[in-house]
Parts: structure tokens; C-alpha cells; sequence
């Protein structure tokens, strides 16, 4: 994908996350149950939107600040090592969520452990589809 493509493409995802920051905001406002965290988690959506947009416009203002960019993310070195944080996140994450299913249960909290579980499985179905679908592709 040419650089100046994915460039934009992240300055509509942070638009996207602006639009979803406020609209928790706008639901926790109209909802008559009082839910602090609805309201701050579209805050602080937002505000990360905010900040994407501020980094968007700061490379496209500055071309040398944009080539260096450029040139930082298209290093097959610096590729690498994503991938491998990627990886080693995921793996650390997967394993504290089948601790916490695990300790959930002993508590006797059954239906968070259960919740829980789903959202394991979730994550498992949706690795297997991106390594299904980046096999075909690669």
C-alpha cells in the first residue's frame, strides 16, 4: 500500500474513533443509569482520535518529518520486531485471560469467568481467520 494511502486510511480510522468516542459520550448522557465508564472510556476514545489526527497533520505538514516516518515503518528490521511484540502481546494476553478464567471460577463468579471465556474464544476464531486468510494472500 503506498505510504500516503495508509496515511490516510489512519486518518479516517481516527475520525472513526472520534465519532465513537462520542457517541459513548452522547449514550452515557441520554442513559438513565448512571455509568462512569461508558462516558469516560468515549473520552478517552476520543481524546486518542484527538491525538491521531494532531500526528496526521503534523506529517503531512512536514515532509522530511513524513519521509523519516516512512522510511521508520518500512525497515524490515522494525517490521520484525512489531511482529514479534505483536506476537509475544498476544500470547502474554491469551495467558492472563486463561488465568483469569480460571481464578473467576474458583471465586465462584461463574458468569464473568463464562464472559470471559467467550472473549478467549473469540480471540482464538479470529487469529485462526487473519492466519487462514494472510496464508492465502502471502
Amino acid at each position: 500500500m503506498d505510504y500516503k494511502k495508509k496515511l490516510k486510511t489512519r486518518l479516517y480510522i481516527a475520525i472513526t474513533y472520534i465519532v465513537l468516542g462520542i457517541g459513548m459520550i452522547v449514550y452515557s448522557f441520554i442513559d438513565k443509569t448512571p455509568n462512569d465508564f461508558v462516558s469516560t472510556f468515549g473520552i478517552l476514545i476520543t481524546v486518542m482520535g484527538l491525538v491521531r489526527i494532531r500526528n496526521y497533520v503534523l506529517l503531512a505538514k512536514n515532509e522530511e518529518r513524513s519521509k523519516k516516518q516512512q522510511i521508520k515503518e518500512t525497515d524490515e528490521r522494525n517490521l520484525l520486531i512489531s511482529l514479534k511484540a505483536k506476537s509475544t502481546a498476544f500470547s502474554i494476553y491469551f495467558l492472563l485471560l486463561g488465568i483469569a478464567v480460571i481464578a473467576l471460577s474458583f471465586a465462584g463468579l461463574h458468569e464473568a469467568a463464562k464472559w470471559l471465556s467467550y472473549g478467549v474464544l473469540m480471540l482464538v476464531v479470529i487469529h485462526y481467520i487473519c492466519y487462514f486468510i494472510y496464508q492465502k494472500k502471502l
